[in-house]
């Protein structure tokens, strides 16, 4: 019984008890009273066995103490409370049936008593609503009306309304982490998802809901796309003994491309479990990704010897040793993989391999060979996000506008979840491209959704089509929406840097950095743009310095390292940084790494080394091509 409950019950005995006080007299005017009224004990007896748990001797007190006293409305309503605590809601409703004037009281216990029955007959579901609402109009400040008709308001589909009354009933008892939770469980039926998230964090703590909350916050990041961000807060809460979460906590940040928070969350499993296959296996996988391609080949190969026909082991392979360069022994591993899981195209494996071969084949250029590894999908449905993502960047190397196009409407009815988004996304780019108005009525409802992500995703396409007044007035107008989110402010950043508004992009960037020092992102952005300007120039370092210690093999950054060191006019430093990032990556794809490179070491007189790099990154394409045949002209006219 509530502790509401009691406190009401336990009234009505003084009550009763006053009733033979004063109604049943007294012997002959000596103070004794000449008896118990009939009820009044077995009553009594009740409310003691029912304080103390024998609840079946409880039952029968009450039901000896109604046939005694029927008409005393205290024992009928008692009774009736004590069968809804116990489950017995139908013989409660028996109890109070035909009753015209319950109370407030007898209103409360019968409409808990509906409520209860409407849990197995749905039919009662409009007249416990009806009880309950009739109850809560009637004043009783019992919170378990509230949450009664919120289960009956979910239960018949009201789920706007539920919602409220339980947000009105969280809004007094803001620290209840049940209520935190059912609201947020409510909010995730609405599709309302950043509001749930926001919840969801209210109640990951140490109190009882926590272990269900963060399970739910993590899948609910996970459905939103964003796993990086649902890894990291795994890891606020897990111990180092919490070996198979970790490995999911890992396995979450690779997929959000957290992969040195990933490889640390492994090497953390790998500290108590040395022998772990997962944890090597991944550990191999990741070092593979991170560009440290001669670790993750002794792993991989000491793995290959135990499990030959691992098509995971055998895929990590290739992508090492194509992303080192060596395309051929790449295909060959390649091929190995896909010959393990050919037989069934459409099984995960299958996928995973066709994947991994048509993005290896996109960063070795090669276009075609990238369609034919796509083209062996078996169920691009099964495929995710990165099916329509690879399949559009194969039609943008080949600056195919009309052919991604219908590629793009062919396949997005074939997919679902957040891949159907993707390409709808990708559909609006490619009509930007080709001058189509129907490109923002393919992205307007991105950029009008209630989800964080679908924004995002919206004005990754305005991104990538250059369209930067637009991503500026777009994402101001959706951080009326999302005021916290970081990822519109930096986005907003970015475009007025693009547009020349150098004072409104470090205005923004200075928000984010000195709000989070842990924004190696921002840091990054603000630093290199000041070194490309030539200004606040030692500010400009601590700031990169700070995004490399962050994030030590992030290859942009480490551009940007060199970078900042060549306006300072570190010319060894500058070089050492840019052959850095070059390694881990820069030579696959990233023009401008190579421009710099060649300029510093043209700025050293390194002159026939310096024009190969110019040559190459213009070739790959590179942020100001302008200026790098400037400097190639410069060469020529030197006699070189």
């Amino acid at each position: 019984m509530t502790s509401y409950a009691r406190r009401i019950v336990t009234s009505s005995v003084f009550a009763f008890a006053a009733v033979v006080a004063v109604g049943w007299g007294q012997d002959g005017g000596a103070g004794r009273p000449v008896s118990l009224p009939s009820g009044l004990e077995s009553y009594l007896d009740a409310r003691v066995h029912q304080a103390n748990g024998r609840y079946r001797e409880a039952l029968e007190a009450y039901g000896q103490a109604l046939r005694e006293a029927p008409e005393v409305g205290e024992v009928r309503l008692a009774f009736a409370d004590f069968l809804v605590d116990i489950g017995m809601a139908g013989r409660a409703a028996e109890l109070l049936e035909g009753r015209e004037e319950l109370g407030p009281e007898g209103l409360r216990i019968r409409a808990l008593a509906l409520a209860q029955l409407a849990t197995r007959d749905a039919d009662l579901m409009p007249e416990a609503e009806s009880a309950l609402r009739a109850a809560v109009q009637a004043g009783v400040g019992d919170p378990n009306l509230q949450l009664a008709l919120t289960q009956v308001l979910q239960q018949q589909g009201k789920l706007e309304e539920s919602e409220q009354v339980v947000s009105a009933l969280r809004a007094g008892r803001p620290d209840n982490p049940r209520l935190v939770e059912m609201n947020a469980d409510l909010l995730v039926s609405l599709e309302r998802f950043e509001e749930a998230a926001g919840l969801y964090r209210g109640c990951v703590g140490d109190g009882p809901t926590a272990a269900s909350c963060r399970q739910k916050l993590v899948d609910l990041l996970v459905k939103l796309d964003r796993p990086g961000e649902a890894g990291e807060l795994m890891l606020g809460w897990l111990r180092d003994v919490d070996l198979d979460s970790l490995m999911r906590a890992a396995a979450l940040l690779w997929d959000g491309g957290r992969l040195e928070r990933s490889l640390e969350t492994v090497q953390r499993v790998l500290a108590r479990a040395p022998d772990s296959p997962p944890a090597l296996k991944l550990e191999a996988h990741l070092l593979s990704m991170l560009g440290r391609h001669e670790e993750a080949v002794n792993r991989l190969q000491k793995l290959l010897k135990t499990s030959p026909e691992d098509s995971g082991l055998l895929l990590a392979m290739a992508w090492s040793t194509g992303r080192s360069g060596d395309q051929e022994k790449s295909r060959v591993w390649l091929d190995r993989a896909w010959q393990l899981v050919a037989a069934d195209p459409g099984s995960r494996d299958a996928i995973r391999c066709a994947l991994t071969g048509a993005r290896l084949e996109l960063m070795a250029g090669n276009s075609n060979s990238a369609r034919e590894w796509l083209d062996r999908v078996g169920d691009p449905g099964l495929a995710g996000p990165e099916y329509p993502r690879l399949l559009a960047e194969n039609f943008r190397r080949q600056e195919d506008w009309s052919g991604g196009l219908a590629a793009m409407v062919r396949t997005a009815p074939q997919l679902e979840g957040r891949a159907r988004v993707e390409a709808e996304a990708l559909e609006a780019e490619f009509r930007f491209r080709l001058g189509d108005r129907r490109a923002w009525q393919r992205l307007r409802p991105l950029l009008d959704s209630t989800q964080l992500a679908d924004v995002l995703l919206g004005l990754q396409v305005l991104q990538t089509v250059e369209r930067w007044p637009d991503v500026v007035r777009e994402s101001a107008a959706a951080a009326e929406r999302f005021p916290d989110s970081r990822d519109l402010l930096f986005t907003r950043a970015a475009a007025n840097e693009r547009i020349g508004s150098s004072e409104a992009a470090e205005e923004l960037f200075l928000r984010l950095v000195e709000s989070d020092t842990d924004d190696a992102g921002a840091a990054n952005y603000l630093g290199y743009m000041w070194a490309d300007r030539n200004e606040n120039l030692d500010e400009a370092l601590r700031l990169i310095r700070r995004a490399v210690s962050l994030e030590p093999e992030n290859v942009a950054y480490l551009d940007s390292l060199g970078w900042v060191h060549y306006r300072r006019g570190d010319l060894d430093e500058a070089e050492r940084w840019l052959r850095r990032a070059i390694e881990l990556g820069g030579d696959v794809g990233d023009g401008t790494i190579l421009c710099h490179l060649g300029e510093v070491l043209l700025a050293k007189d390194v002159l026939d080394e310096g024009r190969r790099y110019l040559l190459l990154g213009l070739d790959m394409g590179c942020e100001d091509p302008d200026h790098v045949r400037s400097l190639l002209d410069r060469t020529d006219d030197d006699g070189l």
